[in-house]
C-alpha cells in the first residue's frame, strides 16, 4: 500500500492521542493507520489501570504507545519511560509533545540490574526507528554501546513507593530488569506488564516474580481475554517463532482485588 507520512489518531477505549508515521517507520503506528488498534486488549487493560496509578513507568518505551496511553487515559499521572535507542527516543518525544504531554520524564537509556555500558543491537540501520532493539551481540545487527542503569539507583525512594503500574519490553532482558528494581519491588508492589516470548527468560521473570507472591495473567490480543495462568510460557508456532497477539502477560500481586476485575 502507500505509504503515510503524518499523524494518526489513536484511541485504547481509555483514551485518545496521535502518533506520527514517516512512511512504514513505525509499526506500532501503522498498524493504528490500518487496523485502528495496536495490542487491543492490552493497551485497554493499560490504560484502565493506569486511571487508578499515581505513577507509572514505561521500560522499552519505543516511540511511547504505552507512555501515551497512560497519559492520554490519566492526564494527571506521571510516566518515566526508558528507551535507550536515539531515533525511537526522538520519536517518542515528538510524540509527546504533540499530545501536549511533558517530556522531563524521558530518559534515553536501558534499564537492567545495575549502572554500566552494554552493547545493545538493532537489526535497522543505525538511523531508523527500531523494533525488537536488544542488550547485546547480535548477528547482522548494527550495535552501539548504550548506558543502563537500574531504577532504584534512578528513582528517589519516596518516588518508588508511588509506582503502581509497570511495563517491560526490552527483548528477554525482563529478568535483569527486575533484579534492579528489588527495592521498588518490596516498597510499591505495582502491577507489571511484560512480553513473553523466550522460555528461558520467561522462567527467569516467573522465579522473580512468583517469589514476591505474584500472580499471572495471560492476554490474548487476538481473541480479546485476560485468563489467569499457573506459570509462564510463551506460545511458538511451527517454525519455534513467538506467535503474534499472544506476547502479553500481566503479573498481579497476590490478593490485589484489580485481578478479579480484569481477569
Amino acid at each position: 500500500m502507500p505509504p503515510y507520512f503524518g499523524w494518526v489518531d489513536c484511541d485504547t477505549g481509555h483514551g485518545k492521542f496521535r502518533m506520527f508515521l514517516g512512511g512504514n517507520d513505525d509499526g506500532i503506528a501503522l498498524r493504528f493507520f490500518w487496523n485502528g488498534y495496536y495490542e487491543k486488549t492490552t493497551l485497554k487493560a493499560w490504560s484502565w489501570l493506569a486511571k487508578r496509578t499515581e505513577l507509572a513507568l514505561d521500560i522499552g518505551a519505543h516511540t511511547g504507545v504505552f507512555t501515551l496511553a497512560a497519559k492520554s487515559s490519566n492526564p494527571g499521572a506521571a510516566v518515566v519511560s526508558f528507551e535507550p535507542h536515539f531515533m525511537n527516543f526522538a520519536r517518542l518525544n515528538l510524540n509527546l509533545r504533540a499530545n501536549g504531554f511533558e517530556t522531563v520524564n524521558g530518559f534515553m537509556c536501558a534499564v537492567g540490574e545495575k549502572n554500566e555500558k552494554l552493547s545493545f543491537s538493532v537489526s535497522a540501520s543505525p538511523d531508523w526507528l527500531s523494533s525488537g532493539g536488544s542488550i547485546g551481540r547480535r548477528p547482522n545487527a548494527h550495535t552501539t554501546f548504550v548506558q543502563v542503569v537500574s531504577v532504584d539507583s534512578r528513582l528517589p525512594p519516596a518516588i518508588k513507593a508511588k509506582v503502581g503500574l509497570v511495563k517491560i519490553d526490552t527483548e528477554g532482558f525482563e529478568a535483569k530488569c527486575l533484579d534492579g528494581m528489588k527495592d521498588l519491588l518490596a516498597k510499591a508492589r505495582p502491577i507489571i506488564f511484560f512480553e513473553c516470548v523466550e522460555a528461558k527468560s520467561a522462567a527467569a521473570v516467573e522465579r522473580r516474580l512468583g517469589a514476591l507472591g505474584y500472580a499471572f495473567f495471560e492476554v490474548d490480543d487476538n481473541q480479546g481475554t485476560i485468563s489467569p495462568v499457573a506459570g509462564l510460557q510463551p506460545h511458538l508456532d511451527s517454525a519455534g517463532k513467538p506467535v503474534y497477539g499472544k506476547f502479553n502477560r500481566i503479573a498481579m500481586p497476590e490478593g490485589n482485588i484489580t485481578a478479579q476485575m480484569i481477569g
